[in-house]
């Protein structure tokens, strides 16, 4: 059941993935729209001065302007206008404790562990170091629910174990569907399962 669940989702999030990072969270029409009427309009302001070649500079500019605002301004803009955390995405980047929950057949336990996330507008990486493992994300889906507007993500991740017997089979996959807490602004949660029939919770916690 584990395996076909996350092969499943595995094709899921593989097909979706390249439409549903954070940049297509963005209302991309209003925003093309206003930046083509900014620009028009800086052309008719200064039309007498500017040369085709001064014009087709200025539209070279705006252009990188706007990625480095997506690559790296964009957390500038996230700090100053919290609202965009609602409106947009959360700004999850950043160091985060990880308690994860885990059941196999009739053992269960908690593990401690640390999370790095890394996130722009056209990536976001999920990395777990955990005292007996690490694990990476190969891919994620980020959405929002339709009904409260709660973000959500749902990815795949291979995992790495770091002690093992020779020949032993180190590396597994697990799938997680997890929701961001923006009441609290610190939590971010869910169920996971793996393709070695285990399953469990993942409760992260923002440090700092």
């Amino acid at each position: 059941m584990y395996r076909s669940s996350l092969a499943a989702l595995r094709t899921y999030c593989v097909r979706a993935r390249a439409s549903t990072l954070m940049f297509n969270l963005l209302p991309t029409t209003k925003i093309i729209g206003l930046v083509a009427a900014s620009y028009g309009f800086l052309l008719l302001s200064f039309s007498a001065f500017l040369s085709p070649s001064d014009a087709f500079r200025g539209a070279s500019v705006v252009e990188i302007l706007l990625f480095v605002l997506l690559s790296v301004g964009w957390r500038w803009l996230w700090l100053k206008l919290p609202a965009l955390n609602r409106w947009i995405y959360p700004d999850l980047n950043g160091l985060w404790v990880a308690e994860i929950h885990w059941v196999r057949g009739s053992s269960s336990g908690v593990a401690l562990a640390t999370a790095q996330i890394t996130q722009d507008f056209f990536r976001f990486g999920i990395d777990v170091d955990a005292p007996n493992s690490e694990s990476n994300t190969i891919a994620l889906v980020l959405k929002k629910d339709g009904e409260t507007g709660k973000p959500l993500l749902h990815y795949i991740y291979e995992v790495r174990e770091k002690h093992t017997h020779p020949g032993g089979d180190n590396v597994y996959r697990g799938a997680a569907s997890l929701a961001f807490d923006a009441h609290s602004d610190r939590q971010l949660s869910g169920n996971y399962f793996t393709s070695r029939s285990t399953a469990g919770r993942f409760q992260f916690s923002r440090v700092g």
